[in-house]
């Protein structure tokens, strides 16, 4: 339904980095009002283009059963244009992600809505939503009037790893420049297996139903498992509305989203998508089987059956997501700039001077300019200890900042 779409060879990855540069070339100084849960690939580009960006915090979802990060909200990006119109300053383009790694959906309609009354495009990183507008799907950002919209298709429909879509409409982004920067950032001897292998894949779903409905029944097999589990719990619909993500929550069990992880890895043989501190990701899709679906039923009330209530005094509530700290120097000043590898007890205080984020998700703890604070070298340090891989520490247990 777009008006122009180009096949990706480097991921979803190289459409952020072309879809930011093409909105910010022109520009002086850029600014991407941009989600700070975004993906690393909005700060490389960042980096690249030298452009500023002017954060919009996202809301956690917090309960007794819920603990997930959230989405930009319609009102906070309606603040801060306001802010940036009247002081002359308004950015080269809103980023939002949605949906996010865990399921939670923008309100991308209403946000398209406020971003176009000030002449401001929208991008809309959609790496996971690539299923996103087909029958029985959730509205797609394209059909909510996103200006450039970037989707992985590998992620959750059948197409090789590395593939993905950027879909164009409107004229608030030349399009003539995502094209030059999409050259500059990709090969230019693209695999044709690899775009023979997108064409494939959105066949199979555009030409038949079968996709959507194994993925809807799979879905509300396990959802109706739900109402079995004392102690773990499945997000709702109304929280996690992404189809093809399920999202156990431990918040109000014994165990960890890292032990759950571990437990149906090693014990079940079944492959999780992430953990964190409280929930475990799967990614669901029309091509599992029957037989995945029954494992994983078994599994989690197996594992719910011994896993005992939540003890607030042996284990501290939280996710991957806080206290950020201020921004110091710009990321390309931070980055470039003279730098040491210091052990992270001992960066509180220090500047900075890489990405520092857990993977998956790849949203970042720490960007280049920002002072390190002691809040967050403790959360860093029970990140680790989870254990958690985070990139931007080195094997030695160093984060780099710049050199003083």
């Amino acid at each position: 339904g777009s008006e122009e779409c180009r096949f990706l060879v480097n991921g979803s990855t190289a459409g952020v980095l072309a879809a930011v540069s093409a909105a910010a070339c022109g520009r002086e100084i850029p600014v991407i009002a941009a989600g700070r849960g975004s993906h690393i690939s909005l700060y490389h580009a960042a980096y690249l283009n030298d452009a500023v960006i002017d954060t919009l915090w996202e809301r956690g979802i917090q309960s007794r059963d819920i603990d997930i990060p959230g989405v930009v909200s319609p009102g906070d990006v309606k603040e801060l244009l306001e802010k940036a119109s009247a002081q002359g300053t308004l950015p080269s383009a809103v980023f939002i992600t949605s949906p996010n790694y865990y399921g939670v959906i923008a309100e991308t309609a209403e946000i398209v809505q406020i971003a176009h009354v000030y002449g401001v495009p929208v991008i809309a990183d959609a790496a996971h939503g690539a299923h996103f507008g087909f029958s029985g799907m959730p509205e797609s950002a394209v059909q909510a009037g996103a200006d450039i919209v970037i989707m992985s298709v590998h992620k959750t429909l059948p197409c090789l790893t590395q593939t993905a879509l950027l879909h164009m409409q409107g004229d608030l982004i030349r399009k003539d420049r995502v094209g030059r920067f999409l050259r500059i950032y990709q090969t230019s001897s693209p695999s044709y297996v690899l775009m023979s292998s997108i064409e494939s894949g959105l066949q199979m779903i555009s030409d038949s139903g079968e996709w959507t409905e194994n993925l809807l029944s799979y879905r509300q097999r396990i959802m109706s498992c739900a109402g079995e589990l004392k102690h773990l719990s499945i997000l709702p619909d109304d929280v996690a509305g992404d189809p093809c993500k399920i999202v156990i929550s431990t918040a109000r069990a014994s165990i960890t989203g890292y032990e759950l992880h571990r437990r149906l890895l090693e014990e079940h043989r079944l492959q999780p998508e992430m953990a964190d501190s409280n929930n475990v990701v799967l990614i669901l899709t029309g091509m599992d089987t029957e037989e995945g679906i029954d494992r994983l039923t078994e599994a989690l009330l197996e594992i719910d059956s011994n896993a005992g209530d939540y003890v607030p005094e042996e284990r501290s509530p939280g996710t991957e997501r806080g206290p950020y700290p201020c921004k110091i120097m710009s990321i390309r000043e931070a980055w470039d700039a003279p730098s040491e590898a210091i052990p992270v007890d001992a960066v509180a205080g220090r500047i900075c001077a890489d990405i520092v984020a857990p993977y998956p998700p790849g949203t970042p703890l720490l960007i280049p300019g920002e002072l390190i604070t002691r809040e967050m070298t403790g959360l860093i340090e029970r990140l680790t200890a989870a254990p958690c891989e985070i990139r931007g520490i080195d094997e030695d247990g160093r984060i780099r900042v710049v050199d003083r």
